[in-house]
């Protein structure tokens, strides 16, 4: 992977958790552990967000898939098909990602 691509990735993973955190910050109120709870619900399956939002897949679906969505038909020539489940692959890299960088996001437990 060149250098340019880990620098997008890394840009549309802060990107996707930003969404993500903000979206938890509303449904769950402000907690000392929000950024281990989202991890923790999602890091095995992503649907798990749906159980922690209760919100049928809203959170997983519109806040977090839809902008790595978003991001792919920027960058890449991907049919709508191949981007969705490219779109959920890369939800995956990021919820790692947002484990490995806990701490990165501990500014929304913080206002």
């Amino acid at each position: 992977m060149k250098k340019s691509e880990k620098k997008s990735r890394k840009m549309i993973f802060t990107d996707m958790n930003d969404f993500l955190m903000d979206y938890a910050d509303k449904k769950l109120g402000h907690r000392p552990d929000l950024a281990k709870t989202v991890y923790e619900a999602g890091k095995t399956d992503l649907t798990g967000l749906d159980d922690l939002f209760k919100d049928n897949g809203v959170g997983r679906k519109e806040q977090y898939t839809a902008v790595g969505m978003g991001f792919l038909r920027d960058t890449t020539d991907d049919d709508p098909d191949q981007a969705e489940h490219t779109a959920e692959k890369l939800a995956k890299d990021a919820m790692a990602y947002l484990g490995t960088h806990l701490a990165d996001f501990e500014y929304w437990e913080e206002n």
